[in-house]
């Protein structure tokens, strides 16, 4: 067999298996190579299952199918209730009743969760809100300092290091303080700096610590001062990490009220 099988038959003889000898051996040779032949031995094969499938039934001697249904009526099976069978027994109010309260347990659901969903998201844009108005209120305050007449502003140098570290104080003894540093060399992690309000009479007073970013750059803004207190001085010190009560670093800044 060197083309196509002649017969269509062929294909159904080899999925019975059926075909033997030179022709099976000519039809597997030529399968290898055609797949469209390949392709009618697999529809072969599907109606050699579908006969299969559809093959009459064997009938059973008829003695061993009498004692067989003599079993089977002397023990019924029990056949389970169907699902509802149970409610349905009940009275037709009753049974609205129970529909009612399941459908009204699965609404209540629903809405208690909606609600806490709802709930969160209050929650979330309350604290957005109460953040963007702290924020406002800072930047307000920030500006009063910085555009009321009677603020001081009191620059802070030193004159030892290179590119010369710098600082710039507003200061209002009733707006509050802002401070503003430059060129501030990098502290190890277990130092900081810390800003001091040197009043008229008495010790210094912290105003706060703060770090200097990769630039140099630095800031206190607004920081918590007793009221009404007048400066005569403001300085920077290098304090231990967390700062201290009074100053016991060394002063990389200094700055005199004129």
């Amino acid at each position: 067999m060197n083309g196509h099988p002649q017969l269509n038959e062929d294909f159904d003889l080899y999925a019975l298996g059926a075909l033997e000898g030179e022709e099976k051996q000519a039809l597997e040779v030529h399968l290898r190579s055609c797949t469209d032949c390949r392709r009618k031995v697999e529809e072969a094969r599907g109606r050699v299952a579908l006969l299969a499938l559809a093959a009459p039934p064997e009938v059973p001697p008829r003695q061993i199918r009498d004692r067989l249904l003599r079993q089977i009526h002397a023990k019924p099976v029990e056949q389970p209730p169907p699902p509802l069978a149970a409610f349905r027994r009940w009275p037709r109010p009753a049974f609205a009743l129970l529909l009612a309260t399941i459908l009204l347990a699965i609404a209540t659901a629903l809405l208690v969760f909606q609600n806490g969903r709802l709930s969160r998201r209050v929650s979330e844009l309350q604290a957005a809100a109460l953040q963007q108005q702290e924020e406002t209120e800072r930047a307000r305050s920030v500006l009063e300092v910085l555009t009321a007449p009677d603020t001081l502003q009191v620059t802070l140098v030193s004159g030892a290091a290179q590119p010369l570290p710098l600082g710039k104080t507003f200061y209002n003894s009733r707006k509050g303080l802002l401070f503003y540093a430059a060129n501030l060399p990098a502290l190890p992690p277990d130092q900081t700096y810390q800003l001091w309000l040197v009043p008229a009479e008495g010790n210094p007073v912290s105003a706060g610590i703060f770090t200097a970013d990769p630039k140099g750059d630095g800031a206190v803004l607004l920081p918590v001062l007793p009221p009404g207190v007048a400066a005569k001085a403001f300085a920077v010190t290098v304090e231990p990490a967390g700062g201290v009560t009074q100053p016991t670093g060394p002063k990389v800044l200094i700055g005199v009220v004129s």
